[in-house]
């Protein structure tokens, strides 16, 4: 996808396939996206990459069976395709009972609002990438450490029509860059998200990482156990990620597997979580895999187990519930998810939160997560890339990675403190807004050698 297509245009295209569907309802989606990503190791660029690529997708349903189908194809005659071998699928399948229909133009209500794509991360130039990973090297190389790592930006153009109706179209552009800065004895972690490559502060990256990994060499070993603890922004982020597919959905409240007790205290009264698409302090992503418009919802009230997220089919199972746009695209499988998090911010810098502790321990990121019981939103990873121990209001000495297993539904129950500073970072799909948070207890089952 060298250029923009538009709206118009990308619109008339999926239209003019609907009218070859036979099928009692079709959806038809469209997705373009230019990805540019330069790569570096070892202190020096080695990939430097463009990607352009478009995709048609169908979902045609006869009755309650469903197939779908796609191509990277643009040209009539390739959707004609595409949409006879959906209807052959569709045919095929046994029918699900659960399904009862594509979400009408009455799911979207108002015209869609958000920020035009920002031109230079759409097209951006290879130049700025070096620059920042320029910046990132030299700062390494001068402090005799060794940085890897990655600057992508990213313009997509996405558009869902169907029988029913329905038509929503988007452009969006997002940048993202990560590195991290590794010693003999330890390492360094900085990461930035934003909608405008500009907004990329590359320096602030590098002194971030190229810091932490000079504060790391030599760690000591700590016995693992119960800590009080700062999960900075980056811990926080991949928690958060995690817990929107294990609970967060409704599907998983549907099939009880869920850590949501809807109308019930299950963290910190701090703690106050909400999915919103549409604002501009996140990566804006107006409407779902189904094009229904994202509503706000407010998952975690004050610590109170407020809400989950719908999509059609899930919305469709319960009655009294309505689709609030937050559709994968799996929807018998995965189901709704938030992408789109934001946890409010706290009212304390992390320095009057380090200060506020007497001994305990300042975790920058984690790595390798899994979920153990979801029903819990019990997690198990390693610390990286930055853990220090906290003494007398102080970080004092780097420490060696440890081992976790905890609930994040309990490590968010004692939260004490959040920071007032929040920090944009990837989600599974776009990007979560979150603070860095203080809890009075978490747990680490077993330490490293490293």
């Amino acid at each position: 996808m060298s250029e923009i297509l538009g709206r118009d245009k990308v619109i008339q295209l999926l239209q003019d396939g609907l009218s070859a569907a036979t099928a009692d309802q079709t959806e038809i989606t469209f997705g373009g996206a230019r990805k540019s990503l330069t790569r570096f190791a070892n202190n020096y660029i080695h990939q430097n990459v463009n990607e352009s690529n478009t995709s048609i997708r169908v979902r045609s349903v006869f009755g309650r069976k469903i197939g779908s189908a796609s191509t990277n194809r643009l040209d009539a005659s390739a959707i004609k395709e595409t949409i006879k071998m959906a209807e052959q699928l569709a045919r095929l399948q046994v029918e699900d009972p659960d399904f009862v229909s594509l979400p009408g133009p009455d799911a979207n209500t108002g015209e869609l609002s958000y920020p035009e794509p920002d031109q230079a991360t759409y097209f951006s130039d290879p130049q700025l990438r070096a620059d920042g990973a320029g910046a990132i090297c030299r700062k390494a190389v001068a402090n005799g450490l060794i940085a890897a790592g990655a600057f992508e930006t990213t313009g997509v153009e996405e558009a869902v029509v169907n029988s029913l109706g329905l038509a929503s179209y988007y452009q969006g552009t997002s940048s993202h860059l990560n590195t991290v800065v590794m010693g003999d004895a330890g390492s360094g972690w900085g990461e930035r998200l934003s909608r405008k490559v500009g907004e990329i502060d590359y320096e602030a990256v590098a002194e971030e990482a190229v810091g932490k990994a000079l504060r790391s060499q030599s760690p000591i070993a700590l016995d693992p156990g119960e800590y009080e603890v700062i999960l900075e922004e980056y811990a926080v982020a991949e928690m958060l990620n995690y817990m929107s597919y294990l609970g967060f959905g409704a599907l998983s409240i549907q099939e009880d597997r869920s850590f949501m007790e809807l109308g019930k205290q299950i963290m910190s009264p701090l703690v106050t979580i909400y999915d919103d698409g549409n604002s501009p302090e996140g990566i804006v992503s107006p409407f779902d895999a189904e094009g229904v418009h994202r509503r706000k919802v407010t998952l975690i009230d004050k610590g109170v187990a407020n809400a989950v997220v719908y999509d059609s089919y899930t919305a469709n199972r319960e009655i009294g519930k309505h689709n609030t746009g937050h559709s994968s695209g799996a929807q018998g499988d995965v189901g709704a998810i938030p992408l789109n998090m934001f946890i409010g911010a706290g009212d304390k810098t992390k320095e009057e939160m380090i200060k506020s502790i007497k001994r305990g321990l300042w975790v920058t990121r984690f790595h390798y997560v899994n979920p153990l019981v979801p029903e819990k939103a019990v997690l198990t990873g390693m610390t990286r890339d930055g853990t220090f121990l906290i003494e007398n209001g102080e970080i004092t000495r780097p420490v060696k990675n440890f081992r976790f297993t905890q609930s994040a539904v309990e490590a968010l129950n004692e939260v004490v403190a959040l920071s007032s500073d929040r920090r944009l970072l990837p989600s599974f799909a776009f990007g979560n807004l979150v603070p860095a948070i203080h809890c009075r207890r978490f747990t680490f089952n077993s330490a490293t050698e490293f």
